[in-house]
């Protein structure tokens, strides 16, 4: 049995399984040209009852470059009783008895994705949770790992709305390393106080800035936007909220700075230069061998 049959909690994870196991699966699949067959005749379900882009497109792209098949629904709770747990393990036993081999579930909901993963009727990934999302955190990590040679030591600035699933879960995967300075810029909300006390536990220099030019301390920039463009157009109303990268900002950053940005975006931030360290769409690949790494894993 793989050693971890599901997916649900990134703080879970441990380091020797991350780097050992899927951070060298993917600098294989990295320079691979023909993925191994690894899914042939399985199929993934994407179990969804929130909207998702990248996440989703990314798991169904993995599939089908291992040769399965990729299905979803992105408004599942017009299909299915999301609001009531209680149900959730059942229609994980309807899909299994569809013979789907791997069910990714998103939720807003609390309990959802662990009730479906207590089923035990086939492996569970946590594709977004209230407060985690463990593939987002090994994608985001391993693009750390991969853009500057490793994470220990690195200072890791978070700019933009805090309270999300992508900053908690990179955060706590950001636990798992050794000499982490963590700079958090916000413009608006705040990191869960749970997910700092882990990060403060497992040694993680945690400080709050507001002002921009402390991101010229930062070996990596991670952007996280407002929730939609009305968000943030209110937030820049306010006075806050409004980062324009261009060619003055960039040249305030370390030279192998990377910025990153795990989400389409919304008109939260103006990109205005062309810059190696701008590492949007490395970020999105490595979440492409991310996936296809986790899914060869969960399914043994």
């Amino acid at each position: 049995m793989a050693k971890h049959r599901h997916l649900i909690d990134t703080t879970k994870l441990d380091r020797d399984w991350v780097e050992g196991e899927v951070f060298s699966l993917c600098d294989k699949i990295r320079i691979q040209s023909d993925f191994e067959p690894a899914m042939k005749g399985r199929s993934l379900y994407c179990l969804f009852y929130e909207p998702s882009f990248l996440t989703r497109t990314s798991f169904e792209q993995a599939a089908g470059l291992m040769d399965g098949q990729a299905f979803h629904t992105e408004d599942a709770s017009q299909f299915f009783p999301v609001h009531a747990p209680n149900y959730i393990d059942n229609i994980i036993n309807i899909l299994a008895s569809l013979h789907i081999n791997l069910v990714v579930l998103r939720s807003g909901d609390s309990g959802v994705v662990e009730r479906a993963a207590s089923a035990e009727a086939m492996p569970v990934v946590n594709g977004g949770s209230p407060d985690d999302h463990p593939t987002q955190a090994l994608a985001d990590l391993y693009t750390i790992h991969h853009e500057l040679g490793g994470v220990d030591g690195k200072t890791i600035a978070v700019v933009g709305r805090l309270e999300h699933r992508n900053v908690s879960a990179l955060l706590k995967g950001l636990a798992m390393f050794n000499d982490i300075k963590l700079m958090l810029v916000p413009f608006s909300g705040q990191v869960p106080e749970e997910v700092i006390s882990h990060c403060v536990e497992n040694g993680v220099t945690v400080q709050e800035h507001r002002d921009i030019d402390s991101l010229s301390e930062a070996d990596a920039i991670y952007l996280n936007g407002p929730r939609t463009v009305a968000h943030a157009q209110l937030l820049r109303s306010r006075g806050s909220g409004h980062l324009k990268i261009d060619d003055e900002f960039m040249s305030r950053l370390k030279d192998d700075c990377i910025v990153m940005d795990p989400m389409q975006r919304s008109g939260d931030f103006s990109i205005e230069t062309q810059d190696s360290r701008l590492a949007f769409y490395r970020q999105a690949e490595n979440a492409l061998f991310v996936r296809m790494a986790v899914i060869r894993h969960v399914l043994g």
